[in-house]
Parts: structure tokens; C-alpha cells; sequence
């Protein structure tokens, strides 16, 4: 873990404000300091992040299926309720990831927090962000969504990323924007 404002320290709240703020973000801010922008990842992180392993369980659940009813076992059943219990787990899960990961831009700092069980928050001031890039690949484009990566370094790999937001080219205009006009950067 490194030191606050430049890398990951831990908060366990994820409830929001009546005002949509979440609560580790209001609990970080400093005096004076204005939110742009919150974000989270598009719904499609949902099912796309579950996709793999729920194709896997379900075609070992219907293989496992159809075995015991060509041996004539009676757990075909059971194999089936087995499977889309573990189908229901994985969704579960996926939504849960899903619901710890916020986005927040403010005229000072880009904030990441995710993690269910153990959170960790990015926090790195506009003025120490040396990158600032937008990936996307062929399911983003499709999908209109995008990843938005940070790096505190000139090159080498990114040290956070806000992924899968909706409306990437929108964000990652609206981070370089407001990096120039209050952080100092290019």
C-alpha cells in the first residue's frame, strides 16, 4: 500500500448521500474541492464479467446432466439445480463488484474505489497524472464503452483505471479538460 493521494489506502462504505456522492469520496475530499464528475461502470460489466465462468458451469451442468440421465441416475436434477445455483453465485457476485466500483473526477484528483470484501481507493492528484489514456477494444466498441487508464509515469504500465465506463470518448475529454484548466497539465 502506498501513501495516500498517490496510490491505495482502504474504506469499507460504499452508501451514497442524498446528493449521489458517495461517502468515501466525501469522507477524502478536501476543503474547497469540487466533484466533475461520478462514475460507474457501464451495466454491460455485469454480464460480461460473469460470461466466462457462467458458460463453463453450464456446460459442465448440462454435460453432468446428461450423463447421470444416459446412466439412467436420477441426480440430473439435482446436477441442474447445483448449476444454475452456481450461475446465480457468479451474477451475484459480478453485480456486487460492480456495485463497489466508483469513478470520481474532481478539480483536483481522479478517485477509484473497488473491492467487496477488502476496498481499496486510487487517489492521484491531476497534476502527478504523466498518462491519461483511453483503451477500448472490439466489445467496447460494440458496446460504446470504454477504459480509461492513469499513470503517474511517463511510461511503462498504468497504475489505475476507471473501466468499462459509458460514454468514454465524453469522460476522457472531460478528465484532460479539467486536468488543463485546474491541474496544470497538457
Amino acid at each position: 500500500m502506498t501513501q495516500p493521494g498517490a496510490g491505495e489506502s482502504r474504506f469499507a462504505a460504499v452508501a451514497v448521500d442524498a446528493a449521489g456522492i458517495p461517502l468515501f469520496a466525501a469522507a477524502i475530499l478536501e476543503p474547497n474541492e469540487i466533484i466533475v464528475g461520478i462514475w460507474r461502470p457501464s451495466p454491460w460489466y455485469v454480464p460480461l464479467r460473469a460470461a466466462r465462468l457462467v458458460a463453463l458451469i453450464v456446460a459442465i451442468t448440462v454435460l453432468g446432466a446428461a450423463a447421470a440421465g444416459a446412466a439412467g441416475l436420477p441426480w440430473g436434477a439435482s446436477i441442474l439445480q447445483v448449476g444454475a445455483a452456481l450461475v446465480l453465485v457468479r451474477v451475484a457476485a459480478a453485480i456486487l463488484d460492480w456495485s463497489s466500483r466508483w469513478y470520481v473526477l474532481t478539480d483536483r484528483r481522479v478517485i477509484r474505489r473497488r473491492g467487496v470484501a477488502s476496498p481499496t481507493v486510487f487517489v492521484s492528484s491531476l497534476r502527478a497524472l504523466k498518462r491519461i489514456d483511453l483503451a477500448r477494444n472490439g466489445t467496447d466498441r460494440l458496446l460504446r464503452t470504454g477504459t480509461i487508464t492513469f499513470s503517474t509515469r511517463p511510461e511503462g504500465p498504468w497504475d489505475a483505471a476507471w473501466v468499462m465506463v459509458a460514454r468514454p470518448d465524453e469522460v476522457h475529454r472531460l478528465v484532460l479538460d479539467t486536468r488543463r484548466r485546474y491541474g496544470g497539465g497538457n
